[in-house]
Parts: structure tokens; C-alpha cells; sequence
């Protein structure tokens, strides 16, 4: 398949927008890009006469945004489970219709998951792939992630049902580092390895997965912090196995000493509010305590089989959630809180540069500024839901969603136009992901 990826990138003039700059400040300004990078933002931005010119008048131009967790081989499995905490979750999702998955089938959901991000304006994500049994299923999942165009970080976990083989996983996990490193490309897809975690398996297992990701130099991220399941900090550090190379995933139920812990090593947290809240996962976000002690965060989605695709969604439960936190002990007392914690600019910051902190890659993305991956969306202030009085990036946030992404560019490609992804890839996706799923719906029968 021929695909925007594949084609070179043309240089880029987007026109007339209102920036959001990394100062947190949004003035009308022009953005030039050229190979890929952002070249110049600025009033009246240089036009070289090779260039295609975006209009951006009337729109938002934001870095894309960066999920820092989702598994997307889920993709086409979109709103297959509700109501149910994690381990009901798991035998219906990931076992029950996960298991049977072909290496088509993990094409077809990772190339449907990119699309479904792409649309929202994520460029950037997290890839926490945990159901590839076979170099088969590691090849298509990468392949899928390319045919998109979005950035990633792959990180690899083998299939969860069967991760009591250390031994296969570990030799997967080399052939993938090895053919990773053989293959180039253009820098989009970086890996990571997925690794059970103190909260999935025991000391000597954790010692194990711990060792090939050093001996690999690959980052690691890991399930933990959830309700019901303490002490995983504390179990790694009795380890000497903590670092800056170690991302938490939901964090939610970390003691304080485990926060220091995490702050000292160096260590991140990925937060994905609607499941974390609404799947029984815990009851306090993790951003407002990753902030308050200087630990990097993101924020993710996570699964799409049991929630949302965008992250705007996401950023605006955040301000509620902390807000709410912060403000508990003024109302239980009766009292109207004096003062508000947290921004829209500051949860904004975590879904951009905070998400880019997370996955190692802040040198290339979660800013408009030079030098910077061209990573950018526009945002389409025109629709009445967004046409504000005041603030156009209080506008957005309040009320933006996939449907008011305009523009989606990664690495220079632009992957949507005028409210539209790129005929040839969502054709080619939407056709993938119905094979897909008339396989896996013969397969419940």
C-alpha cells in the first residue's frame, strides 16, 4: 500500500493561525517547515515559492498531541466492553477476543488505532503491545505503525497470555532489536519494552525483564500503582531495579515514599484518567501528585475498547479531577475554595511536553518552536461550541474534539486536510479493520 509515510515531505507554510508557543502565550504567527522540522514561527514566516500553503486563519496551531499509553492493537475492538473493572476486562478483552488474534488481526487493529488517534490530533503515542505471539505479530504491528505516519514508541510485550515464557519473549525482544536497528527509516518509531512489573510477576521475574531491557538499552514501562496491588515501588527499589529509563503506568494508589522514590530514580508516570477513575483503578490521578514532585507525566487513553480515542476528553477530566481533589478539604469544611489548582495550560503541558518527557523524546516533539519534528494539528475555532469571546486555547480546551481537528501533520506529512484524514489511509485502514472484525465476530459465534 501506498501510504503518506512514504512519500517525502513537502515543505510547508502554515498561515495566519494562532500559535501556541512554549511560553504559553498564542499570537497570530506563520509556521515554515522544511524536511520535516519546523524551521521559523513568526509574523510573516519567509515563503521559498515550493511550499504548500495552509490557511490557518480562524484556527488553533498546537504541537500534536502525545499519548503516553495506549495499546493499540485494540484499535478495532473500540467499545467492545463497559461497566466492568480490570480483571472482568481482561478475560473479556484481551483473552476473550484478544487471544484468537491472527497477525492480520494485529495489523488491521494497530493500523485502525493509529487512524482513530491521528484523527484526534494525536501525533505522537505509546504503544504498549501485549498481544504478539509470533515475529509475525511483532513485524505487523510495526509495519502497521509505519503505514500510519504517526510517531511511536513500540513498546514490546509479547502476548500476556503466554508471558509465563521468559525465554521466548526475551529472544523475541532481541530479534525486534536487532531488525529495529537493521532497518532505518526516518526516526518515527523508537522502542521500549513492556515488561509485567512487580504487580504482574515476582522478584525473580522482574529481575529477569529488568536485565534484557539494560542489557538492550531500552526503556521500560510497567503497569502499577493500581488499587489493590501496593508496594510495587518499594519492590523494585529492594531490587536496585529503579531508573530514569522506567515509566508507571496509572499510578494511582503509590504511596508517598513510593512518589519519592520515583522522583529521586528519575522515573515517569503515564495517566489515564477515564480508566483509571471509571474502571475501579483508583480514586486519585496521578498528575497532581507526579507534579507536585517534579516527576515527568503524561497522559494516555489507554484502551479504546473500554475508552475514549482523543485526549481532549482526558485533559478536561484532569483539570476537574485535581481541582476537585485540591478544593476537598476547603468544601468539607463548608468553605468556597480561595484559589483554583492547576491550569488549562498546565494540563495542555502535560498532553504535549509532558507526554514527549515521558517517552524520551522532548528534544524532538511536544513544541511549535524551530528546530522541532513539524508535529502539528490545527484546530478549527469556526464552530459555535469554539468561537469564542476570549482565549482561543481556553476555547479549545474547553470544548475541542476530534471532529475540530483541521490539520494533522507529522514529521512534515500532512495526514489531514480541512477536517479530512488522507483518503488512501483511512480507506485502506476502515477495509482492514472490517476484515477484522467480521473474523473476529465468526470466531464468538
Amino acid at each position: 500500500m501506498a501510504t503518506p509515510a512514504t512519500a517525502p515531505p513537502r515543505p510547508l507554510l502554515i498561515k495566519g493561525g494562532r500559535v501556541l508557543l512554549p511560553d504559553g502565550t498564542s499570537p497570530r504567527a506563520d509556521v515554515a517547515v522544511r524536511d520535516g522540522l519546523i524551521t521559523e514561527v513568526g509574523s510573516g514566516a519567509a515563503a521559498l515559492g515550493d511550499e504548500e500553503t495552509i490557511d490557518a486563519d480562524g484556527r488553533l496551531v498546537l504541537p500534536g498531541l502525545v499519548d503516553a499509553h495506549r495499546h493499540m492493537w485494540l484499535g478495532s475492538l473500540s467499545a467492545s466492553a463497559g461497566d466492568v473493572t480490570l480483571f472482568p476486562y481482561a478475560r473479556q478483552v484481551n483473552e476473550g477476543l484478544g487471544d484468537p488474534f491472527t497477525t492480520e488481526d494485529v495489523y488491521a487493529g494497530v493500523l485502525w488505532g493509529a487512524v482513530q488517534a491521528l484523527d484526534a490530533g494525536v501525533t505522537t503515542v505509546a504503544d504498549w503491545a501485549h498481544n504478539l505471539g509470533t515475529d509475525e505479530d511483532v513485524e505487523a504491528n510495526v509495519r502497521a505503525l509505519d503505514d500510519s505516519g504517526i510517531r511511536a514508541r513500540f513498546f514490546f510485550g509479547g502476548k500476556a497470555s503466554s508471558s509465563g515464557d521468559p525465554a521466548h519473549f526475551a529472544a523475541q525482544a532481541r530479534r525486534l532489536h536487532t531488525a529495529h536497528a537493521a532497518r532505518g527509516g526516518d526516526g518515527r518509531i523508537a522502542l521500549g519494552l513492556a515488561l509485567r512489573g512487580p504487580s504482574m510477576a515476582g522478584p525473580a521475574e522482574n529481575e529477569a525483564d529488568f536485565a534484557l531491557a539494560r542489557e538492550l538499552g531500552l526503556p521500560v514501562s510497567v503497569h502499577a500503582g493500581m488499587a489493590g496491588m501496593p508496594g510495587a515501588v518499594d519492590q523494585l527499589e529492594s531490587q536496585g531495579l529503579l531508573g530514569p529509563e522506567v515509566n508507571y503506568v496509572h499510578a494511582n494508589a503509590f504511596s508517598a515514599r513510593e512518589w519519592e522514590l520515583i522522583a529521586a530514580s528519575g522515573g515517569t508516570v503515564s495517566a489515564t484518567p477515564t480508566v483509571d477513575l471509571t474502571m475501579g483503578l483508583g480514586s486519585r490521578l496521578a498528575t497532581g501528585p507526579a507534579l507536585a514532585h517534579g516527576v515527568p507525566v503524561g497522559l494516555g487513553a489507554d484502551t479504546v475498547a473500554y475508552g475514549p480515542t482523543d485526549l481532549f476528553g482526558e485533559m478536561r477530566l484532569v483539570l476537574a479531577g485535581e481541582r476537585a481533589q485540591a478544593n476537598a478539604e476547603a468544601v468539607g469544611r463548608g468553605e468556597m475554595p480561595s484559589e483554583l489548582h492547576l491550569s488549562h495550560l498546565d494540563v495542555l503541558d502535560v498532553a504535549t511536553r509532558g507526554g514527549a518527557r515521558v517517552l524520551g523524546l522532548a528534544d524532538r516533539v511536544g513544541e511549535v518552536a524551530p528546530g522541532r519534528a513539524a508535529d502539528l494539528i490545527t484546530v478549527d475555532l469556526s464552530a459555535p461550541h469554539l468561537d469564542g469571546f476570549g482565549s482561543p486555547v481556553l476555547s479549545a480546551f474547553r470544548g475541542a474534539g476530534p471532529r475540530d481537528v483541521d490539520t494533522v501533520v507529522v514529521a512534515g506529512r500532512v495526514l489531514k486536510r480541512h477536517g479530512r484524514l488522507d483518503a488512501a489511509l483511512l480507506d485502506h485502514a476502515r477495509a482492514e479493520m472490517r476484515r477484522s472484525r467480521g473474523r473476529i465476530r465468526a470466531r464468538s459465534l
